[in-house]
């Protein structure tokens, strides 16, 4: 393994700590950070994971990397709002340039439409990951009779789908900005069932 991978790994590790603090708080027992770490563990690290697996689909170079601000904002406006929010922008997959074959480059970064495109693409993956698995957790928690489980897989939906709906707001740095740019209709077929479905997931 080399150095950037397990300075990768290192940076994954470290958010993914502190996410789950952040969602479980004000509650610091065992079973609450248990719950939220499944919650944070699937829908952080696959959201990432997708973001960084698409982005070398189409042939960039692309590593996670934590953002010591937006660390200390996931702890920070936890602890503030008493756990009714939680900043879940601790950091991002970075990319660092396309592997395109020789002679073609001038080509490709002329092609404006398709970088936006692939951007696009790249940014929603982890929104779509999110939503996946919300859908499959609640589809899951239907189907079982232990409710001490049922409330862990509902946990995990509502940590995956608010993890969908806050990286797809148009705004800023955040995925959704991104998407928004390209195109708006792509932008609603994920962004708006992610809002949606966070707030029915509150309500049961």
């Amino acid at each position: 393994m080399d150095r950037n991978s397990i300075r990768e790994i290192t940076h994954l590790v470290a958010s993914l700590l502190v996410l789950t603090i952040a969602f479980s708080y004000p509650s610091t027992s065992s079973q609450a950070l248990a719950i939220a770490a499944i919650g944070v563990g699937t829908g952080f690290l696959l959201h990432e994971l997708a973001h960084k697996f698409t982005a070398q689909r189409y042939g960039f170079v692309a590593d996670y990397e934590a953002s010591p601000i937006g660390l200390l904002l996931a702890i920070g406006v936890s602890i503030l709002t008493g756990g009714g929010f939680v900043f879940a922008a601790p950091g991002a997959v970075m990319i660092r340039g396309k592997r395109v074959p020789y002679g073609q480059a001038e080509e490709y970064y002329w092609n404006k439409l398709q970088v936006e495109k692939e951007f696009a693409y790249i940014s929603v993956s982890g929104a779509v990951v999110n939503l996946i698995l919300a859908v499959l957790f609640i589809m899951v928690s239907l189907s079982i009779a232990d409710q001490s489980v049922i409330n862990v897989l509902s946990r995990a939906a509502l940590i995956n789908v608010f993890l969908a709906g806050f990286n797809m707001i148009p705004f800023g740095p955040l995925d959704g900005a991104k998407v928004w740019r390209y195109n708006p209709v792509l932008w609603g077929i994920v962004g708006i069932p992610s809002i949606l479905l966070f707030f029915i997931l509150q309500f049961l």
